[in-house]
């Protein structure tokens, strides 16, 4: 079979090639600046609260403060010592959701799919990261509370980037497929 093609299109040019949704990007892009003001203004407050009461509820004795930036918590370790755990945006793990937000706006809302379903799945990552962050910081700090400060360093340092990647990439994919096969259930 040989392909068509007019005179003035060019032999590069593959004739079925998807169009960019613009609309769709400005949308989204909306959209993720308006959670993501919501979750900058109340996640680090809601993430300190809940490692708080669950580091109480293992009878680790934990404090919580307040700076001029950020919340921080002072876990008593076993050895005695404190470890003073500053909750800025990075920790938070609001840094992540904002990589994973700007990825997923230029990966994937410029595709054809359903606005609303691109949205739900951009929400669905927010949810996702959020908890993959306080799960994260949870077992930094209990690695903190058995083994020192030191294996805390290590932990966030090797941990943070791997799991960071690895939900981000998990619910990327999920979308993709998810928006494919809606596409082709509708083609078919």
């Amino acid at each position: 079979m040989r392909a068509s093609r007019t005179p003035n299109q060019p032999i590069w040019e593959f004739r079925y090639r998807e169009k960019p949704r613009i609309l769709h990007l400005m949308v989204g892009s909306a959209v993720s600046a308006l959670s993501y003001a919501f979750l900058w203004l109340n996640f680090r407050f809601l993430i300190s609260d809940a490692v708080t009461q669950m580091l109480s509820a293992g009878q680790i004795f934990v404090t919580k403060s307040f700076t001029s930036e950020a919340p921080q918590l002072v876990v008593r370790l076993l050895d005695g010592s404190d470890l003073t755990l500053v909750l800025t945006w990075q920790r938070s793990g609001l840094g992540s959701i904002a990589i994973f937000a700007v990825l997923f706006l230029f990966l994937v809302f410029p595709l054809q799919c359903s606005i609303w379903r691109k949205i739900a799945w951009l929400e669905l990552g927010f949810i996702i990261g959020l908890t993959w962050s306080f799960i994260r910081l949870s077992i930094t700090v209990l690695v903190a509370y058995c083994f020192g400060t030191g294996a805390f360093a290590a932990s966030e340092f090797f941990a943070w980037p791997f799991t960071d990647f690895l939900w981000m990439v998990s619910v990327w994919s999920l979308a993709l497929s998810a928006m494919v096969s809606a596409k082709c259930k509708q083609v078919s």
